[in-house]
């Protein structure tokens, strides 16, 4: 998996982010999505149906609780592309 392609998944997210953050601000890579961004479960399975359309992919719900940084979001939509 490429750099641009993890890029180009980046920047999608961040909009996705944008629109679903209860508390916006910059984001990162390691911004955290609880902690920094304010998201609850709640808008979370929200934003996660958006990002599956975005992207055309299912995301496997027992992967959620990896999630802690936006870093660790695009890594695994980057695998689940890759794994198509």
């Amino acid at each position: 998996m490429t750099n641009s392609q993890y890029e180009t998944i980046f920047q999608k997210v961040v909009v996705l982010l944008q629109e679903y953050a209860p508390q916006p601000g910059p984001i990162q890579d390691e911004t955290e999505l609880i902690n920094d961004l304010g998201f609850d479960s709640l808008r979370v399975m929200e934003m996660l149906n958006d990002v599956e359309d975005v992207f055309d992919i299912s995301y496997p719900l027992n992967s959620l609780s990896d999630l802690r940084t936006v870093k660790d979001f695009v890594t695994q939509i980057q695998v689940i592309i890759g794994d198509r």
